[in-house]
């Protein structure tokens, strides 16, 4: 029987090479992605204000509580049964607790896709009317979660701390966002801060 020829092979090896990207965009994006891993692998301490101490300070006792469940329920067949629903709360605080140092930063996730293609001053008075609704809608937030533990029926189930303890702390983050997010708002609008993303922009 005579070999079948498959006379599609080449035309489709001819196909891909001419949809591939050529060379010297390859390497652009691969200095990208270089450059985008060392930023990533470099850690920044040198901002860290005492403010800051307060969701350290949580994470290492959402650590220790963690810990405590894990050896008395592995370890010791005799699990604590208030770790669970502490360690929940926790990992909650550290959520709005850890958001105040987002917002200070300004490292809080964005989407900038169509600010790259807007002239300057349109950017900067987009960035502005963000800024300004981004604090109202913090510091609602703020005064519903404040209303909210206020109305807070109860106690927590394992140990004797009324709910609204947690509502209320999740409040005064929210205002300390708030505060920042205030700052950012006139620091835009008199032109103190830079009309640019903080992190590294693929695009």
């Amino acid at each position: 029987m005579p070999a079948i020829q498959n006379t599609q092979a080449p035309a489709m090896t001819e196909a891909r090479s001419n949809t591939a990207p050529p060379d010297d965009i390859l390497q652009e994006m691969d200095e990208l992605f270089e450059q985008w891993r060392e930023e990533e692998a470099h850690v920044d301490l040198s901002d860290l204000k005492w403010s800051d101490a307060i969701v350290f300070a949580i994470f290492w006792i959402l650590f220790g509580i963690v810990f405590l469940q894990f050896f008395t329920r592995y370890v010791l067949n005799n699990s604590l049964g208030w770790t669970e629903e502490i360690a929940r709360y926790f990992l909650i605080l550290i959520t709005f607790v850890g958001s105040v140092t987002a917002m200070r930063k300004g490292s809080h996730i964005a989407v900038e896709a169509l600010l790259v293609y807007l002239p300057r001053e349109a950017r900067h008075w987009t960035l502005v009317v963000v800024d300004g609704l981004v604090a109202l809608f913090c510091g609602a937030m703020a005064w519903y979660a404040y209303q909210l533990g206020a109305l807070a029926p109860g106690y927590m189930v394992s140990i004797d701390i009324p709910k609204s303890y947690l509502y209320w702390a999740v409040s005064g983050a929210l205002a300390g966002v708030t505060v920042h997010a205030t700052l950012r708002f006139l620091r835009r609008l008199r032109r103190r801060e830079a009309d640019a993303a903080h992190s590294l922009t693929i695009d």
